[in-house]
């Protein structure tokens, strides 16, 4: 199986991240069936059970906004070098499939693009609905109406909102570079537009000349040994 290392890369981060997004969704729903207005209701909840659920599920949200964090430090590195190879596999690749002219004939060799493109933007789609689903408790604190709830009730959700404030910088990030979110899908565009570019303009440089060559030697060699393969098998049967 080609590109066996992206494959465990992805499902290791999407395994993680779908975990930590799913518990996010938890706590939002768990938040909704609070009762309307947050307001107690005689017979049903007191003011002190409203005040202690909302204070689990603050701390639960602090808690895999932790976890979220760990995450990110964790896998941040392993995420830069993988962007950055799958850019350049992608930019080096579209080019050699212009540069060798017979685009068709190559294009089964490269189809594994295809491959790399899915990969990254499964890693930005589950960051960003990560993201939506953490930041989504903000709306529905700010649309509870405060004036008239109890001091205590109050308090919890000045100490949420703030609790979030001061966690909504903790996005997952490549080592530090770059925020891994939608707004990366433009960049990554202007960077193999940018990248495609420059191959374009040093077409001519001995580097990029040998390494061209490099390839094209390497998958004629490689068709000649499947050709060899399958003229085997045919003669054997």
């Amino acid at each position: 199986m080609p590109f066996v290392l992206d494959y465990v890369i992805i499902i290791t981060v999407c395994f993680y991240l779908s975990n930590i997004g799913c518990r996010f969704q938890i706590l939002n729903d768990f938040w909704t069936c609070l009762l309307p207005g947050l307001v107690s209701i005689s017979g049903e909840w007191t003011d002190s059970e409203l005040v202690m659920l909302m204070e689990s599920i603050r701390l639960l949200h602090a808690e895999l906004s932790q976890l979220f964090k760990i995450f990110s430090c964790s896998y941040g590195t392993l995420l830069l070098v993988f962007f950055v190879c799958c850019i350049i596999d992608v930019i080096y690749l579209i080019y050699l499939m212009i540069k060798l002219e017979n685009v068709i004939r190559h294009v089964p060799l490269h189809m594994l693009n295809i491959q790399v493109v899915v990969f990254l933007m499964s890693v930005i789609l589950a960051a960003s609905w990560i993201n939506e689903k953490k930041m989504k408790m903000v709306s529905y604190l700010r649309l509870t109406p405060i004036s008239k709830l109890p001091v205590e009730v109050k308090l919890q959700i000045k100490m949420f909102l703030y609790q979030i404030s001061m966690l909504e910088s903790d996005e997952i990030s490549a080592f530090g570079f770059f925020n891994i979110n939608l707004n990366l899908v433009v960049s990554i565009a202007m960077l193999l537009m940018t990248g495609f570019s420059t191959l374009v303009q040093m077409k001519d440089h001995p580097i990029i000349l040998a390494l061209v060559n490099n390839t094209h030697i390497y998958h004629s060699n490689w068709e000649n040994v499947y050709a060899s393969n399958y003229s085997k098998n045919v003669t054997s049967h």
